[in-house]
């Protein structure tokens, strides 16, 4: 084959080659009649990396949170002046009560506000201290009411007056000497009325209005002297049954009507060393809770008695809910009867919405607290015989080899059975330390 011949196959077969090319290009789709490219078909194609976490909420916490303020109270119980506490307070510089208040400083400190009940009179320097059945103090129980963190105290109890209306006006002149609150008992008339039988305080912006009620007066007469004491029943010298519902629902109205969020109302009534309230006290939590009462704290039983949230139906159909204890028992005492030693420090949230004004019992929880005296043991060699103690605390320390120091296998054996005795009475479902088991 020639050269001539060479060169002519070689372009032929470039040619060809060139063919083949352009035929695959168009089959492609870049002739004239294919589609104009959209940018999906030009986009590259990548692997998206993992997308990084966000801030952003779920639709569940995208909600802004409620526009809402709080207040938390604790309450103690009565404070019950028995001879033997005066014994244990006495020093060489007068009375000091302070240390038998025990843990109840540290349940208390995490409060907005701590209230209790103080089941005594004051009579003044110089008067003869008594206990049953005229209970006579000395003045010291309230400095150490307040430095145990306490901020306001109820009078209208049964002993309120023991000292007569000295006694009154003797009592609540220390009090306020202690920088303590207090509600329930008046100087005078006018005292009373510019009061409206409430002391009202302002918790974190929740305005709180207390009130306080006793059934009866130990027995005492406040004749002259009417307006000096809280009671709501017209035979307080006898039964104390009759209750007198137009004054406790005015005065929760006129509560309402000067612009508090919430009622609070003390009740000294119901059955000594009953374990249960009887019908009179129901009746009237549902009365109380009816006519705007959001807390009802009873006092005089000196034992545990229920608490729960109650809901009443009101004429127009709707409910109403508070919260009601109707017995907190004994915070300080020395009484022996049974289940005296048990009480509690409940401690209460109160939630107000500020879009809607509303204000309800948020939350309510207890700590079981007990009386722990040593006399009861015969034991002698510490420098205290009463203190109280937290239940749940001490128990535990035993169970975990760590035993408080004056602690023995019958004092262990007697606080199982007291906390048991608190689950019964005040319930579980407010203990938020119980754990089910080993009751």
């Amino acid at each position: 084959m020639n050269s001539k011949l060479k060169l002519a196959l070689i372009a032929l077969g470039i040619i060809a080659a060139l063919a083949i090319i352009l035929v695959l290009v168009l089959s492609l789709g870049g002739g004239e009649d294919a589609p104009e490219p959209t940018p999906e078909d030009t986009a590259p194609v990548t692997v998206a990396p993992a997308a990084e976490p966000t801030d952003t909420p779920s639709p569940e916490q995208s909600e802004a949170p409620a526009n809402t303020v709080s207040a938390t109270i604790a309450v103690g119980g009565d404070i019950v002046m028995h001879t033997g506490l005066n014994g244990e307070a006495l020093t060489a510089d007068g009375y000091d009560y302070t240390p038998i208040f025990g843990v109840a400083p540290e349940l208390i400190s995490g409060a907005d506000y701590a209230v209790c009940s103080l089941v005594t009179s004051l009579p003044g320097a110089g008067s003869e201290y008594t206990a049953y059945p005229l209970f006579r103090s000395p003045d010291a129980i309230a400095s150490s009411v307040a430095a145990a963190g306490f901020d306001l105290v109820n009078t209208a109890t049964s002993h309120l007056a023991d000292s007569w209306k000295d006694g009154i006006d003797h009592t609540l002149d220390v009090l306020d000497a202690a920088g303590l609150a207090h509600v329930g008992t008046y100087r005078s008339q006018a005292e009373r009325n510019e009061s409206g039988n409430r002391t009202t305080v302002d918790i974190n912006g929740v305005s709180v209005a207390f009130l306080a009620y006793t059934c009866d007066t130990n027995s005492v007469p406040v004749t002259g002297f009417e307006y000096a004491a809280s009671i709501c029943a017209t035979d307080y010298l006898g039964s104390g049954t009759d209750i007198d519902y137009a004054l406790i629902e005015g005065d929760i109205a006129a509560a309402r009507e000067a612009g508090a969020d919430a009622v609070f109302v003390f009740m000294s009534w119901g059955t000594e060393l009953s374990t249960q309230p009887d019908s009179l006290q129901e009746e009237m939590a549902g009365r109380l809770v009816a006519a705007g009462a959001d807390v009802i704290i009873g006092g005089r039983c000196r034992v545990p008695q229920p608490m729960e949230e109650l809901s009443v139906r009101l004429e127009d159909g709707t409910e109403r809910r508070g919260f009601v204890c109707y017995s907190l028992g004994n915070l300080l005492s020395c009484q022996n009867d049974e289940y005296t030693d048990i009480s509690a420090i409940l401690n209460l949230t109160l939630t107000k919405d500020l879009d809607s004004g509303v204000t309800t019992v948020s939350a309510a929880e207890y700590r079981p607290i007990y009386m722990a005296d040593l006399y009861d043991y015969g034991i002698n060699d510490f420098d205290w015989h009463y203190r109280l103690v937290d239940l749940h605390a001490a128990i535990d320390a035993w169970d975990n080899g760590t035993p408080w120091d004056f602690m023995t296998d019958e004092i262990y054996a007697d606080m199982v059975t007291a906390l048991a005795a608190a689950h019964e009475f005040f319930g579980t479902e407010y203990d938020p330390a119980w754990s089910g088991s080993g009751e």
